[in-house]
């Protein structure tokens, strides 16, 4: 295929850009107008392939005009970043530096100033738990050593009302300890709450459970008594033979039944002679 794009003389270009254009819309519409089937698919693949191969061939022509065109820019730009932009950028990063350098000096200086600040206040309130890092302090050149020290009292004063809501609190010993360790009020609370609150359901639970256990004791007792009652009751009264007198010894226990079954009970008692309360 012939040049379609010539470089003439930099940056002049002469281009056959519009003719080729005609000829490229006379071979795209065919190719579009083409109705594929069975039997011509293997034409028309062919057609695709050579319209994506000269595609191919005009795309390595311009990348190579590009190249030609961009050569002379490319001298152009060495030379200037020799005897231009280097020695710019060399005195820029040579202040830059000088400038850091300072700034740094500074703003370790205010940060010094605004931390003895914090430790003074803090000693002050007697707060022996907390760090100057805790507070968060974003100490910056532009930012005034007012405005600092108002950030630093603020962050204890906040620190002092969690404490004396502390106090407050039923579980204050507890709380105090979840509250050095992350500063929330809140969750210190709420966590040491809800953890003496399960231990009181867990003895809770326990409590119930021997207090189920002696109940099952007393009812066995008590229907072990019942039984043996029972038995004496329904066995068959023997004829009462001359003998001497038995000693008269006391029996306690407790009988549960029936309004029927309790009055008979009574008057077997009272009927065989014997003395109960």
């Amino acid at each position: 295929m012939q040049d379609l794009i010539i470089v003439k003389q930099l940056p002049q270009i002469e281009e056959h850009l519009k003719e080729l254009s005609i000829q490229i819309d006379e071979k795209v519409n065919n190719a579009k107008s083409l109705v594929c089937t069975e039997e011509n698919v293997k034409t028309i693949k062919q057609v695709r392939a050579d319209i994506n191969k000269e595609f191919k061939d005009i795309e390595q022509q311009r990348k190579l005009v590009k190249e030609q065109v961009l050569a002379p820019y490319m001298q152009f730009e060495d030379i200037y970043k020799q005897y231009i932009s280097d020695k710019y950028k060399s005195a820029d990063s040579d202040l830059k530096q000088k400038i850091d350098s300072v700034e740094s000096e500074l703003k370790a200086k205010k940060e010094q100033e605004i931390k003895e600040y914090f430790e003074e206040y803090k000693t002050a309130n007697n707060l022996d738990f907390i760090e100057f890092g805790q507070a968060n302090i974003n100490v910056t050149l532009t930012a005034s050593m007012k405005s600092l020290k108002e950030q630093a009292k603020s962050f204890i004063d906040k620190i002092i009302d969690d404490l004396n809501l502390i106090e407050t609190q039923e579980y204050k010993a507890e709380i105090l300890v979840e509250y050095k360790q992350t500063l929330n009020v809140s969750q210190a609370i709420t966590t040491v709450t809800n953890r003496f609150k399960a231990v009181e359901e867990e003895k809770k639970k326990e409590e119930q459970k021997v207090v189920h256990i002696q109940m099952n004791k007393n009812h066995e007792i008590t229907q072990k008594s019942y039984e043996e009652l029972e038995d004496v009751m329904n066995k068959p009264l023997e004829q009462p033979k001359e003998e001497k007198q038995e000693d008269i010894l006391t029996l306690k226990f407790t009988v549960k039944g029936t309004r029927t079954k309790l009055k008979v009970l009574k008057e077997f008692l009272e009927r065989e002679g014997y003395d109960y309360e």
